[in-house]
């Protein structure tokens, strides 16, 4: 022990002196301050009053005067740094200078960022259309496990709601506008709600939201407005590895509280008592006085069946990086939420992976790969959460959950249905649902650029992009039998009954696979010409979906989640008809649009496409979908200069376009005929099948078609910090496909 205690006190000794040679250069070097003193100015050589000037790494700091003057006390060896709303950020050296005088420049950033459109990107400022954006950073300052509520009240216009909190549900709803759900396309590849509400947020570079005729380059399916998710890539520079983790208590902000055994009775009392035609006690002193002296137990539901808090973990890491050549950046997250139920079974978690590379194969051509995987697996009880829920709420207090006091037999005597709701709760005893999902998204794509093989071709590239998307969802629900009990007075012993909703034990295995193919090919043209900027692109785009699914359900032998256990009586196998899970479709679009601004104030553009759709007749596959913008940026015209130290940016816009909503079910030009059984004819000792007729076939089926009208004002203050954006919009819906009225019987 003593030589332990002396290994100890040489540590420390070792750490002081460690500390004292970091803390005493530091000290001695503080103690060379020096005054400084100087004049801040703008552009125009008028001061500025209210510029911070800080002493950087510290929190000492001055404001400058009426005149822009300012003193401050710093060390030799330090930074001053000088910030001021809508202004650059400024950091200067002291070294041996005692008067600093700083003239502050215009921050133009928020104007020149750029924000992502249909097929492409453009800079902010000169976006004509109803555009909103979000980057990835201000979206995860919101905590939450679906980027989809993290974009709730950050971009106008755009509503999100939650529906249920139950993990792994995302169970969510978005529209733009209110005029339905958007089109999600996310790195340039038409992808569904599904796959957005599971990506990393982390991996998200930005959000853009098309909200006006700017959708209409995406026709079939842009008529609600179009989500443009954009995930991160790699940077030129050293290898950057960056960690996110947590872990969380999520504690429910209010629970119920059911009455007491003594206030049930008093209530179920009071209504019987109050009845029109006269009423009678249902509960007599005698059994108030049972629970008293504990003849009778009472069952505290919220504390069988709820904890007081539920654990979430969530880790991600990324590395990113590259030379001038490569590119990449590559990351891996987890995700684990649990619910409230005590037993624990209804939980849901994640993992996500994904890697996007960017290499330079050679002069003027580049080769992006771009590749994610998803698997994430939610698990609840046989029983629904929303009907355990209410199952614990008709029970009352008046009957115990056991039927012994050790707690050990689930009692079924005075419940109602005999449903005792913690075997509903507790997978081992009812059975579970597991719901495994597995995504797979991948694009490869080669651009060209023309202008690094001759400079009369600068600003022309092409790119050649090929994706394919896969998903399997693999649900296994399996019922298991169980017994309940009651004790029997007379015998003093415990009756059991096999629950009646659990017989027999039931396996059922659900399969539905999903995968899409798409091509694009895409021509780019963006040069400036003096104060000419002429920019365009045409391109062809090509995709098919395929959804095919099978299921296979037996009553078990004994309870074992295999369908081998199974009995072959009663089994049964097939597959689900409906649309979103069988289905063979396919697109194809020609897509084109035109910029053009002078002097980045005044800014046309022009754009269509035109759509082909498998869903619809031979004579209607085609749609064509135009539109057609305009935007006068009135804070850049020379008359407006006096504005400037506030105003970044004021837009006039006005837009108008057509786009097309494909949204209805395939096939619904063919007419089906129906294959039934016969029940009141008997042939060969068995029903006969029969088809009937098919249905009358809406001939004329075309696309719906959505024409917006926009007048829109985007102001910006204060390098950005500021923003007022608004529009005044008209949308006339036309060719909708609705149900007829009857026709008269032949």
């Amino acid at each position: 022990m003593e030589n332990t205690n002396k290994r100890k006190t040489g540590s420390l000794r070792v750490l002081i002196a460690a500390l004292l040679c970091l803390i005493v250069p530091y000290m001695a070097s503080a103690q060379q301050a020096v005054t400084v003193q100087g004049r801040v100015t703008d552009a125009e050589n008028q001061p500025l009053i209210g510029v911070s000037v800080l002493v950087k790494g510290t929190t000492t700091g001055v404001s400058t005067g009426i005149d822009g003057d300012y003193t401050i006390t710093a060390p030799a060896d330090g930074t001053l740094e000088f910030a001021f709303l809508g202004l650059k950020t400024q950091d200067i050296e002291i070294g041996s200078r005692s008067i600093i005088n700083v003239v502050m420049e215009e921050d133009k950033t928020s104007i020149d960022e750029v924000v992502v459109v249909g097929y492409g990107v453009q800079k902010r400022g000169s976006v004509t259309g109803a555009v909103a954006g979000v980057k990835g950073s201000e979206m995860i300052q919101t905590k939450n496990e679906n980027p989809q509520n993290m974009l709730a009240g950050r971009v106008a216009g755009l509503r999100v709601w939650q529906k249920s909190s139950e993990p792994g549900t995302f169970s969510n709803s978005f529209d733009i506008r209110g005029m339905g759900s958007p089109l999600v396309i996310i790195d340039g590849i038409p992808r569904t709600t599904e796959e957005f509400q599971r990506l990393n947020p982390n991996d998200i570079e930005d959000v853009s939201v098309l909200k006006d005729a700017s959708a209409a380059i995406y026709g079939v399916r842009a008529a609600n407005g179009v989500v443009l998710v954009t995930t991160k890539q790699g940077r030129e520079g050293q290898a950057k590895v960056s960690y996110n983790g947590s872990f969380t208590f999520q504690v429910p902000s209010k629970m119920p509280k059911l009455a007491n055994a003594y206030e049930a009775m008093t209530l179920y009392n009071e209504q019987s008592m109050n009845k029109v035609d006269g009423g009678s006690i249902i509960y007599t002193e005698d059994d108030f006085e049972a629970f008293r002296n504990g003849t009778r137990r009472t069952t505290d539901w919220n504390s069988l069946l709820f904890s007081d808090f539920s654990p979430q973990t969530q880790h991600d890491i990324s590395i990113s990086g590259g030379t001038e050549k490569t590119k990449y950046y590559v990351s891996m997250g987890y995700f684990y939420q649990e619910g409230f139920f005590r037993s624990g079974d209804l939980n849901y978690d994640k993992f996500n992976l994904r890697s996007n590379l960017s290499t330079k194969i050679t002069k003027g051509l580049t080769f992006d790969l771009n590749i994610s995987g998803i698997a994430d697996q939610r698990n609840t009880p046989y029983t629904s959460s929303v009907d355990i829920i209410r199952n614990y709420w008709k029970q009352g207090v008046l009957y115990p959950a056991y039927a012994d006091p050790e707690n050990t037999m689930l009692n079924y005597e005075g419940l109602d249905l005999q449903q005792n709701t913690i075997a509903m709760m507790d997978s081992d005893i009812s059975g579970y649902r597991k719901y495994d999902q597995k995504f797979f998204e991948s694009s490869a794509a080669l651009n060209l650029d023309f202008g690094a093989f001759a400079p009369a071709l600068q600003g022309l590239t092409a790119k050649g992009l090929f994706s394919f998307d896969y998903r399997l969802n693999n649900n296994e629900i399996y019922r298991k039998e169980y017994y309940l009990y009651a004790y029997d007075e007379d015998t003093d012993s415990y009756n059991h009954i096999v629950y009646n909703g659990s017989s027999p034990s039931q396996l059922r295995r659900e399969q539905y696979s999903k995968q899409q193919v798409l091509g694009q090919f895409v021509i780019n043209y963006d040069r400036t010409f003096g104060r000419h900027h002429v920019s365009g692109l045409v391109g062809w785009e090509v995709q098919k979906r395929i959804g095919d699914n099978f299921y296979a359900q037996r009553d078990l032998a004994y309870s074992s989640p295999y369908l081998m256990a199974g009995v072959d009586a009663g089994q049964l196998g097939g597959m689900s008809s409906s649309y979103n899970d069988i289905y063979e479709l396919a697109n194809e679009a020609l897509i084109g649009r035109v910029n053009y601004d002078f002097d980045n104030r005044y800014l046309i553009e022009a754009q269509f496409r035109y759509d082909g759709s498998s869903k619809f007749p031979i004579h209607s596959k085609w749609g064509f979908f135009p539109s057609a913008s305009v935007a006068w940026r009135i804070s850049d015209e020379p008359w407006m200069g006096w504005s400037r130290r506030a105003l970044d940016n004021a837009k006039i816009r006005l837009s108008a376009g057509s786009m097309g909503n494909g949204n209805v079910s395939p096939y619904s030009y063919t007419s089906e005929m129906t294959v039934s059984t016969a029940d009141d004819i008997v042939l060969g000792g068995s029903y006969p099948s029969y088809t009937s007729v098919g249905s009358t076939v809406p001939v004329s089926l075309t696309w719906e078609k959505s024409t917006t009208y926009d007048v829109g004002l985007d102001l910006d203050f204060f390098n950005n910090r500021l923003s007022v954006s608004g529009d005044y919009y008209r949308r006339y819906t036309t060719d909708m496909y609705t149900a007829s009225v009857a026709l008269p019987a032949v």
